[in-house]
């Protein structure tokens, strides 16, 4: 009898011991802060060489309100990461080649671009999302949209090219090979950087 009371009370100290020790919260960053979760956050997520990639989310009371938000915070970020490669990309070719007049190839080409990027973000398709309730009763709507880089080099190079198809001298400039090159290499150089 003695030592079945004497293993109920070691079990029940036991159980206490682990309960006061799991109990209280860990902090994992500075005093104050604390780390969050952003969903669809993941590596297969973020652009990489193959695809544009964005995510973004929506908040609405209106669960259908939220997926507009969401898809349309997501295509902004796309179109916004896209226009920056992009002019990266033709920053890159106007130095390594030496295209004269290159203030005027800009301006023609960005509206050209702008187009094209435009209505080739509209291929653009969800690759993955997730939906919470919050505790308010809102809906929190996460999207995250991808589009092909190798879908959208072609059409891209093509608006240039037809932005400066009516300079005969700039026309003679580009070379849309060249052009694939230099958007395979700053491509490249994007992914190095994250």
């Amino acid at each position: 009898m003695k030592t079945k009371l004497f293993f109920s009370a070691l079990a029940v100290l036991a159980l206490v011991m682990s309960v006061s020790s799991c109990g209280a919260p860990k902090e994992v960053g500075p005093k104050g802060k604390s780390e969050v979760f952003i969903p669809l956050n993941e590596p297969g997520n973020r652009t990489d060489m193959e695809f544009f990639r964005a995510t973004a989310s929506g908040t609405s009371p209106d669960i259908n309100a939220a997926f507009t938000i969401a898809e349309l915070n997501a295509r902004n970020q796309l179109a916004a990461s896209v226009a920056t490669t992009i002019k990266s990309v033709t920053d890159k070719y106007f130095n390594q080649y030496n295209i004269n007049n290159e203030t005027a190839f800009q301006q023609k080409v960005e509206q050209q671009v702008r187009q094209v990027v435009n209505q080739e973000l509209k291929s653009a398709y969800v690759k993955d999302s997730k939906l919470y309730q919050l505790e308010n009763g809102q809906y929190e709507y996460w999207v995250n949209i991808e589009m092909s880089r190798t879908a959208l080099q072609e059409p891209v190079a093509e608006a240039i090219e037809a932005a400066i198809s009516k300079d005969e001298k700039l026309s003679l400039e580009f070379d849309q090979f060249r052009f694939k090159k230099v958007f395979d290499e700053e491509m490249a150089l994007e992914m190095q950087k994250k």
